[in-house]
């Protein structure tokens, strides 16, 4: 069977193995820095050592309820508090992370006699140890309101493909 080109409807996010809904868009970036090795008298690097690696996750969501949190922000990021300083101390206290799966509808098992195909969920991508960073929010005429929030993580994804 050819591989097929993953798209929005095919992918469900789950955090902490919850799926989270009403979800728009995620990002995924990781960046390795690089050092430059090179001797006097030579203009080119002789050597690229890897020297620090930063995972970044990028998740936009709609706000349908302004009040509403969903899982990913709920475990990542509490605002539902009374005062700025049970916010505060939430977030110098928050010791656990998050997990975020990326998953994918695959076929299952297709009923001969109806037809109906049946799908089951196979992880395309987990994201380990991811820490909320920054939260905006956005209300613009004529669309639907959206939040974002950053996350960095701790571990390099590796893909379960």
């Amino acid at each position: 069977m050819a591989t097929k080109v993953m798209t929005a409807p095919l992918a469900i996010i789950k955090v902490n193995g919850v799926a989270v809904g009403k979800m728009k868009s995620i990002r995924v970036s990781e960046t390795i820095s690089r050092g430059f090795v090179q001797g006097i008298g030579e203009l080119t690097p002789q050597e690229l050592p890897a020297l620090k690696w930063n995972g970044t996750l990028n998740a936009g969501f709609y706000s349908i309820k302004f009040n509403n949190q969903d899982e990913l922000i709920k475990n990542a990021l509490l605002r539902n508090v009374s005062n700025p300083q049970e916010f505060i101390d939430t977030v110098l206290l928050q010791e656990n992370c998050v997990q975020i799966d990326i998953m994918r509808k695959v076929k299952d098992y297709q009923d001969p006699a109806t037809g109906i195909i049946y799908p089951q969920l196979e992880v395309f991508a987990t994201i380990r140890g991811a820490f909320a960073s920054k939260e905006g929010f956005d209300i613009s005429e004529g669309q639907i309101s959206g939040r974002d929030v950053d996350f960095e993580y701790m571990n390099p994804i590796i893909f379960s493909l």
